[in-house]
């Protein structure tokens, strides 16, 4: 869903969004998000875009591996800018201005894809299904958090497989 620059009033323009996008590149649309976003020209082609994002991916723990939902529940305040507003040489030092800013390019801008760089910023960079998680046995594969698995582990100073290039140093 594209929004022709020229086709934004003055006085701003409201959205709201309910849609599905392919938050992770797999080929489904599978995240549903609900949007509420105001974008207000400032002037000199700059938008400001403020609003709440909602979604509820589903990812999976990093220990675990476990799939679990993930509930997301956050604001947005981007400035967006023309990339024409940087000029024409081929190198550009960014001012302290333009730190905290984004660039668009061409007549149009897509809000959903403003929206699933918010979303992908939220999430976790180590997401877990719980604090507390135990994991992947080492030894067998077992989730630790049903059930024991009772392998042996080895004890502290020991490399489990790569124990035994400790061996071939010593040599």
């Amino acid at each position: 869903m594209a929004i022709k620059i020229n086709d934004i009033p003055p006085e701003g323009l409201t959205l709201e969004l309910e849609h599905r996008i392919d938050l992770f590149n797999k080929g489904t649309a599978s995240t549903a998000f609900t949007a509420v976003l105001s974008i207000k020209p400032t002037g000199a082609g700059i938008l400001n875009i403020t609003g709440r994002v909602k979604a509820e991916p589903t990812l999976e723990c990093s220990r675990c591996l476990i799939n679990f939902p993930y509930k997301i529940d956050v604001g947005m305040d981007i400035s967006l800018a023309p990339v024409s507003s940087l000029g024409t040489s081929q190198e550009h030092e960014l001012e302290r201005s333009e730190l905290d800013m984004e660039f668009y390019q061409g007549d149009q801008i897509d809000p959903a894809e403003l929206v699933k760089e918010q979303l992908l910023i939220s999430i976790p960079m180590v997401p877990l299904h719980a604090p507390d998680c135990k994991g992947l046995c080492p030894v067998c594969g077992t989730n630790l958090n049903e059930v024991d698995c009772g392998c042996r582990k080895d004890g502290g100073g020991e490399f489990g497989a790569f124990s035994v290039l400790k061996d071939l140093l010593k040599k």
